[in-house]
């Protein structure tokens, strides 16, 4: 009786929108993590752009560093690979990512605060003030450079922002434990619930009213009192709850694997390869000298480029035809591309579309009719 009573009751617990639900939350959050990282390639070809020169080449890199830096102090509050790459303002001096007079800065800023606020702003601040400095004196020639440059910057503070939020404010942790604890109670109610079971049949003796007493299996007219669902077949193996145990324990790990993203399992995000991806190449963007050699010529001269470019032996297996549109197989004979000529026979055996008819009142009968509309409305309104 228990496992029936299990079985009509399992369907209660919404596992399947409760879970849903959470590992959709999870995912999303996990995702506009990983598209907030701050990159700096659009800040550095700006600079290698808009600062030109070997005049200011040390401009941009002191400000790439500033920028670099920025992104390494909010990576520390939220990585514990970083933190533990760079735990200490030391260790940033120490790889050149800051120098002693600006780590004193930082740990006055740090003393000010009492050490509750983050400071990854400061030297985004700094890199504003280089640029000013820079449209002062001219080496940024117009407003809207300047105001571009300055744009990259709010963009790499504001995405720094965004990620010590994620990291501050998590998923409650009461919605987890129960995710957690629904998955499981579901399937210890499976455990009973899906067994096969071989009920004890039984018939009741002495006609109507009289008590039910067991009888062998196969007895005619014998009753299953338990109410389980004989025809169920048995099959050795429950090969669907199998299924479910795999897809339900599945997605609550590939939650419990997804909600911080920046940690030091083999699926999170590897913020150190960010680090030093964005310090070299960034430095790479904004070194680079001004090329005064004439330009190449075009390698396709005055000539069009063919409609498909040479494929190798490898790829052209896999060449797909190219896109075709509902329209584009559209034939029509020659008579139906014809353009409309009253004088050709053609259009002499087509019929006119008719118009509907309109019926024109003047402005007497219209105020009959208004009348008579009124007279009929009347009874209708009073009913």
């Amino acid at each position: 009786r228990f496992c029936v009573f299990m079985d009509k009751f399992d369907e209660y617990i919404p596992l399947g929108f409760i879970l849903g639900f959470y590992v959709t939350q999870v995912v999303n959050r996990w995702w506009t993590q990983v598209m907030t990282i701050p990159w700096l390639d659009t800040l550095c070809m700006n600079l290698a752009s808009y600062m030109p020169g070997v005049g200011m080449k040390n401009t941009r890199r002191l400000i790439t560093r500033y920028a670099m830096l920025a992104n390494i102090l909010t990576l520390r509050r939220v990585s514990t690979s970083v933190v533990k790459r760079f735990p200490t303002y030391e260790h940033l001096v120490e790889t050149g990512l800051m120098t002693e007079k600006e780590m004193k800065k930082l740990e006055k800023l740090d003393k000010t605060t009492e050490g509750l606020h983050a400071t990854a702003w400061y030297p985004i601040q700094w890199a504003q003030v280089i640029l000013r400095k820079a449209k002062e004196n001219g080496s940024i020639t117009s407003d809207l450079l300047f105001q571009e440059l300055q744009k990259n910057l709010q963009d790499i503070s504001s995405g720094n922002g965004t990620l010590l939020i994620y990291a501050w404010v998590n998923i409650p942790l009461v919605y987890t434990q129960l995710v957690t604890i629904a998955v499981h109670i579901y399937f210890f109610v499976t455990l009973f619930s899906r067994q096969y079971l071989n009920p004890t049949p039984h018939t009741q003796m002495g006609g109507p009213g009289g008590d039910y007493a067991p009888v062998p299996a196969g007895t005619p007219d014998s009753v299953n009192l338990v109410g389980y669902d004989l025809n169920i077949q048995d099959y050795y193996v429950p090969f669907f709850t199998i299924l479910q145990f795999i897809f339900y324990f599945g997605w609550l790990k590939v939650a419990e694997t997804l909600i911080n993203p920046f940690g030091e399992d083999d699926d999170d995000i590897d913020a150190n390869y960010i680090i030093d991806r964005n310090f070299q190449i960034g430095y790479l963007m904004v070194s680079a000298e001004d090329d005064d050699e004439e330009p190449e010529e075009d390698t396709y001269g005055d000539t069009i480029p063919p409609a498909s470019l040479p494929h190798t032996v490898s790829s052209y297996k896999h060449k797909e035809h190219a896109p075709v549109l509902p329209a584009d197989n559209l034939h029509l004979s020659e008579e139906a591309m014809m353009l409309n000529n009253p004088e050709h026979p053609v259009f002499s055996q087509l019929q006119t579309p008719k118009s509907s008819p309109r019926i024109s009142l003047s402005l007497d009968e219209r105020q009959n009719h208004a009348a008579i509309d009124m007279v009929i409305a009347r009874p209708q309104a009073l009913l």
